[in-house]
């Protein structure tokens, strides 16, 4: 009950002007607020953390990103600790994520209605989660978010895992059942396109985006994906499944409207990931596959977009007393063969392709300090009409985001704050290249640095 009338006093002060709150002083209101309610409320985010016991960097190294323990909470059907629904208060948390953003040149055009053209405070989201064990072997994140500048709720990320653990020949064997709606957003490492680097994003810039693959999220929301997946020997990680379209009236029940695009026919999807450990020591190296077929614009007549999407990740990480360091790699090679797309007009060409690099680092001092640095470059085919902000049509995109971020209650605290959480953080990202250019890369005088944007933020979880 307290979770909701967090809820609801949030949504009527988004609507009577709750951006006017300075955003150093929202975490002091969210603890106040946490406050007023039972203790055991207070302690909900991660509600993880209240079904388990453990304080939230048993889990996490700079949130969302996991630790070893994390991994195998989230693989077992978050049902590690004991408790279910049934047992005491329903596991769930809420979070808001807030900021300022800054781009070092105005932008073209307003970035969303109310919002100037340049240094601009937002609510960005707030959610309210259920997260943790249902039944037995049943568990489930599920998250419900309102989107502070589009003004608009939506279903959000969801997974909901049936998991068992087996002994085969005399090996620990995880055998599961995953249900989500966004693909990848069943993953544990943090090298896939849901949790890939950076995970917290300023929600009005920049103006103009380097171009991605389908797999980063085209559809999140937009589906059902079910795969059954099994961990071996806390080594092997296989998982297989399709992702299931969802018509247009259900989309809108879920997300307010339909996605832009029509998934045709169920699309296959496979991860393949082998992680081994060495004292303080993990390595992950795997790779992912999946292949679209869809409907642009939900038009019909014209035949499909195909597309298939290769990805190879790794990740290494050290998992010391004091210094955590965590290297993430992964690429991704796209194959697309736009006919629908070239017979409405709107490629220039039915053959294309587009890859995908992306490298960063973390850096996690005493738990509550964090480092991270990420470079990502992008490059394909010429398509003057895919990539119409391009002045010579091409993806090609270079950029690096650095993030430094403190988060005081990662390993608990006094009482209530025990798992209550706050990241605060300042994340800069700059542009070397985008979309074909370094200068008057649009035809209209803009430069790629002029997107450059320095977001400071804060993310409240309880």
């Amino acid at each position: 009950m307290e979770s909701m009338l967090l809820y609801l006093t949030l949504r009527r002060l988004r609507v009577d002007g709750f951006g006017k709150i300075s955003f150093l002083l929202l975490p002091l209101l969210v603890a106040l607020i946490a406050l007023t309610g039972r203790p055991d409320m207070a302690q909900a985010i991660p509600s993880f953390a209240r079904q388990t016991g453990q304080p939230c960097a048993a889990c996490h190294t700079s949130f969302p990103e996991l630790t070893p323990f994390g991994r195998r909470f989230k693989l077992s059907g978050y049902t590690l600790g004991g408790k279910t629904l049934f047992s005491g208060m329903p596991p769930i948390a809420g979070m808001i994520v807030q900021g300022f953003t800054h781009t070092a040149k105005d932008q073209t055009a307003h970035p969303a209605p109310m919002y100037g053209k340049n240094d601009n405070y937002a609510i960005d989201e707030m959610s309210i989660f259920y997260g943790g064990a249902i039944a037995g072997d049943l568990g489930a994140f599920i998250q419900g978010t309102v989107d502070g500048i589009a003004q608009e709720a939506a279903l959000d990320n969801t997974d909901i895992r049936y998991a068992h653990t087996l002994t085969l020949g005399g090996t620990s064997t995880v055998v599961g059942i995953d249900v989500n709606n966004n693909p990848t957003v069943q993953d544990v490492w943090n090298t896939t396109p849901a949790w890939g680097w950076p995970q917290f994003a300023s929600g009005l810039a920049p103006e103009f985006e380097a171009p991605g693959a389908i797999v980063q999220e085209a559809f999140g929301g937009q589906v059902a994906s079910v795969s059954g997946y099994t961990f071996w020997n806390d080594m092997v990680y296989a998982e297989a499944g399709g992702i299931i379209p969802l018509g247009k009236s259900l989309q809108r029940s879920m997300l307010g409207a339909p996605g832009d695009n029509k998934l045709n026919s169920v699309a296959p999807y496979a991860r393949l990931a082998v992680e081994t450990t060495w004292d303080k020591v993990n390595l992950m190296v795997g790779g992912f596959f999946m292949a679209v077929n869809q409907q642009p614009g939900w038009v019909g007549g014209f035949g499909t977009d195909n597309y298939q999407d290769f990805g190879a990740d790794t990740q290494l990480q050290y998992m010391g007393d004091t210094n955590i360091f965590t290297l993430k790699a992964s690429y991704i090679y796209e194959k697309q063969r736009l006919n629908s797309s070239f017979a409405q007009g709107a490629s220039s060409s039915v053959n294309n392709n587009l890859d995908i690099f992306n490298v960063s680092g973390t850096w996690v001092y005493d738990k509550v300090y964090s480092l991270q640095a990420g470079f990502t470059s992008v490059w394909g085919s010429k398509d003057a009409l895919v990539y119409g902000d391009s002045a010579t049509g091409s993806p090609n995109s270079q950029y690096v985001t650095v993030d430094a971020s403190w988060s005081p209650f990662m390993e608990g605290g006094p009482d209530v704050y025990k798992t209550f959480n706050v990241r605060m953080g300042v994340q800069y990202t700059h542009y070397f290249k985008l979309l074909g250019g370094t200068s008057n890369f649009n035809g209209g005088g803009v430069n790629a640095s002029d997107n450059d944007t320095v977001w400071l933020y804060t993310v409240a979880a309880f």
